[in-house]
């Protein structure tokens, strides 16, 4: 593959108690695959397949979520994601399930907005109805962001734009490379305080919550390339076995067994490129 230039991404540990400290963010997979094809992308997009979020399950798992004590504003935002977001077919009742039964929190959809100009006026009645805010990946692409804003805003719908957690201010010019050990040879304790995800950006998957997308993705990686990665019942927290938030505090704040298959000392920063569909856009280098 090209040569990028990378650099070291250091995150200092102040930061990450901070990071830790602040309330999560609770990350729904509505697809797994894009219309973009990001180098290493943090949620293995472009190695998925095809896979929409399924609203009947969605549903179930929502039902539970909003059941848990203490749970009305533990979250920072509900996040939409992907993949790409918009190409639900269904992503108008996605949007609306989750306002039902989170009728207080905070929802963002992120998107790379390469769709938007596509959606018909009952997209732009449900976001703005349901109070859900537009965040908007801004790629280096040719793509008019500036417009796309203009356009929400016209339809009566927030809009934010979204910077990588790299901390750049132009959009996603770049991004953090994942260090993957794919023989699970790290030590977990250390993978954890140097990581910039995990109990973070919480995942809600398959039933249960993450800790991180490389805990509830990692199997369209494993899969591609051959890998034997696997994760425990210590790595997720079932929904059923959830008796208040205090109990998501506190998974989200220690190490899980698959934090061994991450080299996160070894984390770098590239820039934004195509992806050539190869391993070592994820593994330590």
């Amino acid at each position: 593959m090209p040569q990028q230039t990378k650099k070291p991404y250091v995150e200092s540990f102040t930061k990450r108690l901070s990071k830790i400290a602040a309330k999560p963010k609770l990350d729904v997979q509505v697809c797994d695959h894009c219309n973009l094809c990001c180098a290493g992308c943090l949620h293995f997009a472009p190695l998925a397949e095809e896979r929409f979020l399924d609203l009947d399950e969605y549903a179930h798992d929502l039902e539970r979520l909003a059941a848990i004590e203490g749970i009305d504003g533990y979250f920072k935002s509900v996040v939409l994601m992907g993949g790409e977001p918009l190409l639900h077919p269904n992503l108008i009742e996605v949007v609306r399930t989750t306002r039902a039964f989170l009728p207080d929190e905070n929802i963002d959809l992120c998107t790379n907005g390469l769709l938007l100009k596509r959606m018909d006026s009952d997209f732009w009645a449900a976001l703005a109805e349901c109070g859900v805010t537009l965040v908007i990946s801004p790629y280096p692409i040719n793509v008019d962001y500036e417009g796309l804003a203009k356009l929400a805003h016209s339809k009566g719908v927030h809009t934010e734009f979204a910077g990588d957690i790299t901390d750049t201010t132009e959009g996603k010019q770049a991004f953090i490379r994942l260090a993957l050990d794919p023989e699970g040879g790290c030590d977990r304790a250390q993978s954890f305080t140097s990581c910039p995800f995990g109990g973070c950006y919480l995942q809600l998957s398959r039933g249960a919550i993450w800790p991180c997308q490389v805990t509830a993705l990692h199997g369209a990686f494993a899969q591609r390339f051959g890998y034997e990665m696997h994760d425990e019942p210590d790595d997720s927290l079932a929904l059923d076995a959830i008796g208040s938030a205090e109990d998501i505090e506190d998974f989200r704040r220690r190490s899980h067994p698959m934090c061994r298959y991450c080299n996160n000392d070894a984390l770098t920063v590239a820039p934004w490129g195509q992806s050539e569909l190869v391993a070592e856009e994820w593994l330590a280098q």
